[in-house]
């Protein structure tokens, strides 16, 4: 499983640094959803979604990033 992170409007997936790719295997994994959610908010980024890629290259879930959780560093975690 890889965590991305994808642009609404392009569709390209972040690599590193300035660098956005349409391949989802080059794409950076962030490993963690917290990860993605605090890259984000850092760097104030807009229209972009956390998508989760599966072991099947068809099998992808994607959780859209609403201007709100810029503000927060991340959602609230589950208890568990």
């Amino acid at each position: 499983m890889r965590i991305l992170l994808q642009n609404v409007r392009n569709k390209l997936f972040f690599r590193t640094g300035d660098v956005w790719t349409s391949n989802p295997n080059a794409a950076f994994d962030f490993q963690q959803a917290h990860a993605v959610y605090d890259f984000v908010s850092h760097h104030q980024l807009e229209d972009v979604q956390l998508v989760v890629n599966f072991a099947s290259p068809l099998q992808y879930e994607v959780v859209p990033i609403e201007r709100a959780s810029h503000q927060a560093s991340r959602p609230e975690q589950p208890q568990v």
